[in-house]
């Protein structure tokens, strides 16, 4: 138990380069000076940095050993957020934000490279990712990642990741086989009706009330169509439809979004919505468009990827500390690697007393007393991994 690989030098750095990046975020697709920070960081490392994914980088410790290759993956995009914290280092973009850990990310694997680099020669090959546009449900970084094929040229056998969690103490982690997180996928409706005269019902197709009632069965369809005991979530968002008191406006706009943990389940998703709005559509003369964003998948952590790093994250942490939690329905483009290649990903607990707010909010903010954990955990892992 305790830390070997994290000297008092390199976690002091670590907290130097997440206060950086927290100063300086940078939206999906826009991170730039970000992409320029950690180039410069990993060049200091006689390391070579290639540009991965548009403003992401990869570099590789050991590229021209054989044997087992680990991946780690840190996302580096902040969050539309103005931040209303009150620190030395608080965001200087106004109205973005690292406030959902990315910044601690960054510096973790920053401070792992660090460490590895010092002792090289004690392990194997190590792929280091620096990935853009988590956030970006949409067009994701990861999705261009494995498209460019990255890991595959690297060979890459198996990747990991962190992500601190503020619904965890600071101390505390979770790592298990299985659903970790939801698939995250969202979708536009538009309902096409004909408008008139608000007095004058009859002669219109009133879009209003066929939108209530595909809201409505899209919760009948949650309850009664699927499993108990197969957790889904199906949201409608948002209902836009006129701007006046005495007008049926022509048209309805739902926005929403989907999540399971099934990623076979979550392909049904498009076809059972569909059903429900022909349906209700036809039998009220009206016309519909029907769009599905596929985001990301479910995070589904591979067995002997996460009983590895469970066992690594109880050596350094202890037991007691390392938590049974239940899947998390928010989603995480990691999804993406798990995919294509076994791996798992480690929640990090954030919270603390004065550190308690969630995610995504303008006054999130993290203990950073635990990264020292996630970089010794990154570090341990490519020992064992690499060496095996």
């Amino acid at each position: 138990m305790g830390y070997q690989y994290i000297t008092p030098e390199i976690e002091e750095y670590i907290v130097k380069m997440r206060r950086y990046f927290h100063e300086n975020p940078e939206l999906s697709w826009e991170e730039v000076n970000t992409q320029k920070k950690l180039k410069e960081e990993l060049e200091s490392m006689g390391l070579e940095p290639e540009i991965v994914a548009k403003t992401g980088l990869i570099a590789v410790i050991n590229p021209e050993k054989d044997g087992p290759c680990l991946a780690i993956r840190a996302d580096i995009d902040a969050l539309p957020v103005t931040e209303e914290n009150n620190l030395e280092f608080a965001s200087k973009n106004t109205g973005v934000m690292h406030a959902c850990g990315h910044d601690s990310h960054m510096a973790m694997l920053l401070g792992a490279a660090k460490s590895m680099v010092n002792m090289k020669d004690k392990l194997g090959k190590v792929v280091l990712l620096f990935q853009p546009a988590e956030e970006f449900i949409k067009d994701s970084g990861a999705a261009h990642v494995v498209k460019e094929g990255a890991l595959e040229k690297k060979g890459v056998d198996r990747i990991i990741s962190i992500h601190i969690w503020n619904q965890i103490e600071s101390g505390k982690a979770t790592i298990s086989p299985g659903p970790l997180m939801a698939s995250a996928d969202t979708f536009k409706l538009v309902i096409k009706g004909k408008g008139g005269h608000g007095a004058q019902p009859h002669t219109t197709i009133d879009p209003i009330p066929i939108g209530a009632l595909i809201v409505e069965n899209f919760q009948h369809l949650i309850s009664r169509v699927k499993s108990p005991m197969n957790p889904q979530v199906l949201s409608v968002t948002a209902f836009n439809a006129g701007n006046t008191e005495n007008v049926i406006p022509d048209n309805a706009v739902l926005l929403g979004t989907c999540r399971a943990f099934d990623n076979d389940l979550r392909d049904r998703f498009p076809q059972m919505m569909e059903k429900v709005i022909k349906g209700i559509c036809e039998a009220n003369g009206a016309d519909y468009e029907f769009t599905f964003y596929k985001g990301t998948p479910a995070t589904i952590n591979e067995e002997e990827s996460a009983i590895l790093g469970n066992k690594i994250a109880k050596d350094i942490m202890g037991e007691e500390n390392v938590l049974e939690l239940p899947p998390q329905m928010v989603g995480e483009d990691f999804a993406k690697y798990l995919v294509e290649i076994p791996g798992c990903m480690m929640l990090l607990g954030g919270k603390s007393q004065v550190c308690n707010t969630p995610h995504h909010s303008a006054t999130f903010m993290i203990e950073e007393d635990n990264m020292k954990t996630g970089a010794e955990y990154f570090v341990r892992y490519a020992l064992e991994y690499t060496n095996k």
